[in-house]
């Protein structure tokens, strides 16, 4: 179970790092009614960068937490 645990706030806290700071980016672009081109950048960091973070975390946590789940099964066995 602690195992479990650690694997989940890591992915979360890989997710937080890598996602978290977009808000205070996207506040340092100038104002899209300024310059268009801001909102373009927005939706392309949001649409093509921030789903294969995504994608990589969740395979990273799956493929781990299915790890975990063997390596439990293979200690009850023995035991």
């Amino acid at each position: 179970m602690r195992r479990q645990l650690r694997l989940g706030l890591a992915a979360f806290g890989a997710l937080v790092a890598l996602l978290g700071p977009l808000p205070l980016a996207f506040s340092a672009l100038p104002d899209p009614a300024v310059r268009p081109g801001s909102a373009l950048v927005v939706w392309a960091v949001l649409g093509v960068a921030a789903y294969p973070a995504l994608v990589v975390i969740g395979r990273w946590y799956v493929v781990r937490a299915e790890r975990n789940e063997r390596d439990t099964a293979d200690r009850l066995e023995e035991g």
